[in-house]
């Protein structure tokens, strides 16, 4: 594991703790031409191999990322000034079924979003390429 890798794992550890805070995420996207989409998201799920996952619908991100297999994430921390981190995203795999996409449901359901819960169709797994904070 070189100096990166170790930075970047570490900075991992810490994301849990930012991502169990009130906060706002926002994923970026570009579809093969360019053209960025931005959209709200919720903090991912962060496997033990530390590959963040995230559920997804057949929407506009969505596409995006089978056009263009990167994105960034930004996460602000609410109520406490700017603080929050960019995270630069590879896609790894994309599931269309299993635990993970079950568990990623049940997430969206215990915040009330139902209709939400029941347009999930992937569970997007991302290697963190690179962390930021959020200013800076």
């Amino acid at each position: 594991m070189d100096i990166k890798e170790r930075k970047i794992a570490s900075d991992i550890g810490k994301l849990k703790n930012i991502f169990q805070e009130d906060g706002i995420g926002i994923m970026a996207t570009s579809d093969s031409k360019g053209w960025v989409n931005m959209a709200i998201y919720s903090p991912p799920i962060i496997t033990n191999e530390g590959l963040l996952v995230f559920g997804a619908t057949e929407r506009l991100t969505y596409k995006n990322i089978k056009e263009n297999p990167r994105a960034m994430f930004m996460f602000i921390r609410l109520n406490k000034g700017w603080e929050g981190v960019r995270i630069r995203l590879s896609l790894v795999k994309d599931e269309v079924s299993g635990p993970m996409l079950e568990n990623l449901r049940e997430r969206f359901k215990e915040m009330g979003y139902y209709h939400l819960a029941s347009e999930i169709c992937h569970a997007l797994y991302f290697k963190a390429e690179e962390i930021r904070p959020l200013k800076g």
